[in-house]
């Protein structure tokens, strides 16, 4: 189990393989939680926890007897290094050791519990070893491992197990893991990594089912690192086929008895190899589509039960209208910047989004317009804040990037600016409309009661929005044009009844818009004060950069971060190669890709 919260269905298929048995848990530190847990999970006919923090203990003979009377045992979280220091040689270890292939009883664990349970383990002495350090460094002190010296899982002798991957950016530690086996044993290893909230229950005959909310990597290595010395970083390239992965999620199976690749069901093949110190994950093995543009229209309570069949009509086709303007720039040979810029414009002169003419209303009255481009070939940015009269914003942040020495404008100034540099300027009328002015007085009326709702994400006393929308419809595009160049851009009109001259993350370079050539181009949207906090933006293309992790994995690790704090929305992202995410934490958000060979397709709802 891969550490988080428990599986309840892994708990489950073990009391079911125990008879209703004996339960024992065993643990180094901590309480007896795990008692009461599984006893609501399940009939068992009697369930104890030991805390055997010490070699003394873990020879002693009652305790010993205890392990092999169990008809299910189970190893929780912790530190493994104590299981190591304490267990190891001892009649402990023997029980555990008898349980596993004497009485082939079910053995479990989580986190700690889990390292151990394989005959190639990281013992963690010294400390947590981490990605970006061992990669760097495949001899770093903190790499410790061990070679079936201590508890001896069947069909698990060449396996290396690793916990809390995904959500903790582990896959390049276990890489250097597995490189480091190659190099000092000779050992082609398999991996076995669980993520979070995840199970990988393995039966008597060695078939693997996983369980529980993420997904597990079953890793194979079939040759030597090109360079694993200490102080250089990791070489593993093989042309690119270093490590063959198979990601599975929940409900998938896997013959780990055998490594079967051919009774695989369920998951996705893909190539990682490490190039000077950096993973990399590719999908060389299964071909996906090529995105070249992705778009966004807002995130919010977006429920289907709420839209008349009328207005999602309007709002699929001005998605697939502004797509298909981007589309058709990139096809004629434009850059990925004359892209967003003509698709977000499309999406601004729509009243349907906050941005243009849809922006949302202020406290006072007014419609104050943020928007900001990137360019990620050359990382030049441009970006305006509080303007009221410019029909475009999205066209004078480019301004701003093109035509200035500065990165951004705000308020009476960038609309100078503007005007200046020919941007189209209208009457603060234009871009009234009825919707967003009914939206404010709402609002208004909201806040006039001093609702308990109303301060629900914030402490009292404190001076700003307390009545955020349930919808947010800033306006992104990211775009990947034929010379490979990476564009993000994003407008928006705030949030309704906004104060003081407030502003969110979408003109903010890094936050709620990025895009870098080596990486990923990002638009946001959502509770622009949590997407700046997190330096949602920047943030996932670093976890790219830095951590190997696709964009995919990057998105929902960023999303979380925001969901964690209390923040809520979502965001585009496309890499450099193609591949798209659209991670989100709302129930819908207004969204649509278009691929290299121009095929579109918009979503809404979460369910799309």
């Amino acid at each position: 189990m891969g550490g988080s919260t428990s599986v309840d269905d892994a708990f489950k298929w073990m009391l079911e393989r125990s008879g209703g048995g004996d339960v024992v848990i065993l643990r180094a530190t901590g309480t007896d939680s795990y008692n009461s847990y599984i006893d609501e999970l399940g009939k068992s006919n009697s369930i104890e926890t030991l805390k055997i923090d010490s070699r003394d203990l873990a020879n002693n003979d009652t305790v010993a007897n205890i392990i092999r009377h169990a008809e299910m045992l189970f190893i929780a979280g912790g530190d493994q290094s104590n299981y190591l220091h304490y267990w190891k040689g001892t009649k402990t270890d023997a029980a555990i050791n008898y349980l596993l292939n004497v009485k082939k009883a079910p053995v479990g664990g989580t986190s700690a519990g889990c390292a151990i349970l394989s005959g190639l383990y990281y013992s963690g002495e010294g400390g947590s070893a981490v990605s970006v350090e061992t990669l760097t460094n495949p001899y770093d002190p903190l790499v410790t491992l061990h070679n079936n010296d201590f508890l001896h899982p069947p069909y698990l002798q060449n396996v290396l197990t690793d916990q809390h991957f995904l959500a903790r950016g582990r896959e390049g530690r276990h890489a250097t893991f597995l490189a480091r086996i190659a190099k000092d044993w000779h050992l082609f290893a398999k991996g076995i990594a669980v993520d979070e909230q995840t199970a990988v229950c393995i039966d008597a005959k060695g078939e693997a089912t996983v369980m529980g909310q993420s997904k597990a990597c079953f890793i194979y290595t079939t040759a030597a690192p090109e360079r694993c010395v200490a102080g250089r970083p990791l070489e593993w390239n093989l042309h690119q086929k270093a490590l063959q992965v198979y990601e599975l999620p929940a409900g998938g199976h896997f013959d780990v008895a055998h490594f079967d690749k051919a009774k695989a069901q369920g998951g996705t093949w893909n190539w990682w190899y490490v190039d000077n110190g950096r993973l990399v994950k590719s999908d060389n093995m299964i071909p996906k589509e090529k995105y070249v543009m992705v778009i966004h229209g807002g995130a919010g309570t977006i429920l289907k039960k709420n839209m008349t069949p009328e207005k999602e009509a309007a709002y699929r086709a001005a998605l697939k209208e502004a797509l298909t303007t981007g589309y058709q720039a990139i096809q004629a040979g434009k850059s990925s910047i004359d892209a967003v810029e003509a698709t977000i414009r499309v999406l601004e002169d729509c009243p349907l989004f906050n941005a243009g003419k849809g922006a949302v209303f202020t406290h006072d009255g007014r419609n104050e317009m943020d928007a900001a481009i990137m360019n990620g070939n050359t990382l030049e940015a441009g970006a305006v804040a509080g303007v009221t009269n410019i029909k475009n914003p999205i066209s004078a942040a480019r301004a701003v990037m093109e035509k200035s020495e500065h990165v951004m404008m705000t308020g009476p100034g960038a609309e100078q600016f503007a005007k200046d540099a020919g941007i189209e300027i209208v009457d603060p009328k234009y871009f009234w409309t009825k919707e967003r002015w009914d939206g404010l007085q709402q609002a208004l009326k909201e806040d006039s009661m001093k609702s308990k709702l109303d301060h629900s994400y914030q402490p009292a006393g404190k001076l700003g929005i307390e009545n955020h929308d349930n919808k947010f419809g800033t306006v992104g595009a990211v775009a990947l044009d034929k010379a490979g160049n990476l564009a993000a851009a994003t407008s928006t009109g705030g949030m309704t009844n906004k104060k003081y001259g407030r502003i969110g993350d979408s003109p903010i370079i890094g936050a709620g818009t990025y895009a870098n050539n080596k990486t990923v181009a990002v638009s946001c949207t959502g509770w622009g004060e949590y997407y700046i906090r997190n330096v949602v933006a920047y943030d996932l293309s670093a976890l790219i950069a830095y951590k190997g992790l696709s964009v995919e994995e990057a998105g929902k690790t960023v999303i979380a971060k925001v969901d964690a704090m209390g923040g809520d929305g979502g965001l585009i992202a496309l890499d450099k190669d193609g591949n798209a995410a659209l991670p989100f934490n709302t129930d819908g958000m207004y969204r649509g890709t278009v691929t290299a060979d121009g095929k579109i397709e918009i979503h809404i709802y979460k369910e799309d």
